[in-house]
């Protein structure tokens, strides 16, 4: 399906935004116009198991303006695929925050995951200074589940992360 959105296949939509597949040059001008406020910090250790990612590009549908990017990784909670979970996350260029962006693509990425992964869970965790994220993600359908003390590190310091979740039967019902 093309859209105007550009050259970028789109994968969902609604009210204005879409997931697209990005382009060639997106993940430069993601690079270049973002302020890297909850970047984490660069670790060139190699890890024991490289999980695949996911993502897609956040694109105003009209103008076929980059607003930012969403990405998931798998997470498991046990030995077996029935344990697997969803980690995603969102990175908007500042211009496209404050305006529900950030709400309208993690939706739209839930229901994208779930219509094409066989996951009934779906995580994202946030900075506990990032209160907009966390609201964000509330409307977005996650519940606050706690916080991992600890978790990330940034500008060389330990940093704590609240962790949300969605299940399938949540935006089942």
């Amino acid at each position: 399906m093309r859209s105007r959105a550009g050259d970028r296949r789109v994968v969902a939509g609604r009210d204005g935004v879409v997931l697209a597949e990005p382009a060639a040059g997106d993940q430069g001008v993601l690079d270049q116009a973002g302020d890297g406020a909850f970047q984490v910090d660069v670790d060139s250790r190699p890890l024991p198991y490289l999980p695949p990612r996911g993502q897609l590009v956040v694109v105003d549908q009209a103008s076929g303006e980059l607003l930012g990017d969403v990405g998931w990784i798998p997470v498991l909670h046990g030995p077996s695929a029935a344990c697997q979970a969803w980690n995603i996350g969102i990175d908007l260029l500042p211009a496209a925050r404050g305006r529900g962006v950030g709400t309208l693509a993690q939706r739209l990425l839930v229901e994208h995951l779930f219509a094409t992964t066989a996951v009934d869970r779906i995580e994202a965790s946030t900075d506990v200074a990032n209160v907009a994220e966390q609201r964000a993600l509330e409307r977005a359908g996650f519940q606050r589940e706690g916080v991992l003390r600890g978790a990330q590190l940034r500008g060389g310091q330990r940093r704590d992360i609240v962790l949300y979740g969605v299940l399938r039967t949540d935006v089942s019902r």
